[in-house]
């Protein structure tokens, strides 16, 4: 399921697209192809925004259970990690220079991930773009956010671990971007 909103932001119309992608439980090749149907779907949400008009700005978040550099993010959303190498109908994915600093957004087994992801499409940078533009992304992993002691230090304090309570906020710090007009 995708939440699709349309509506107009700062006088601009805009489309944001808020994912939450299958889950990786089986295992990451296993649930590769649930995955890769969800950016195939968000993918055919923005070519036909971007057949209807080619300036369509969309913007794709949420947790997509996958890293920038997965097949779902690089083939089926375009998602490029270089605002030089975007070609027309591509997706931005800034969230990609902090994955590949080894920064993410939660943390698993001692491995963070970076499934918090906000791709814009190609209408949304560079500096000679008119209107509403993309301007910088950032992770809010916030010292009160985490956890400050135990196994866990380190990682996101999380509202449950199992079936207890522990009074966090999430297991995966959010994410936001800047845009400017």
């Amino acid at each position: 399921d995708v939440l699709f909103v349309a509506g107009e932001l700062l006088g601009e119309e805009v489309h944001i697209m808020v994912n939450h992608w299958p889950s990786r439980r089986g295992g990451e090749q296993a649930s590769r192809p649930n995955r890769n149907k969800a950016a195939i779907l968000d993918r055919s949400i923005i070519d036909s925004l971007q057949n209807s008009n080619p300036n369509a700005k969309v913007i794709v978040m949420g947790d997509l259970n996958d890293n920038p550099d997965n097949e779902s993010c690089t083939t089926h959303l375009r998602g490029k990690k270089d605002i030089e190498s975007l070609a027309r109908g591509d997706m931005y994915n800034p969230m990609y220079s902090y994955y590949e600093k080894g920064i993410g957004s939660n943390a698993w087994r001692d491995a963070w991930s970076l499934f918090d992801q906000i791709l814009v499409t190609e209408t949304m940078v560079g500096d000679d773009k008119a209107g509403l533009t993309y301007s910088g992304v950032r992770i809010y992993n916030e010292k009160w956010m985490t956890q400050q002691t135990g196994q866990f230090k380190g990682y996101p304090e999380r509202s449950f671990v199992g079936d207890n309570y522990r009074g966090g906020y999430s297991d995966h710090f959010p994410v936001y971007i800047y845009l400017v007009k």
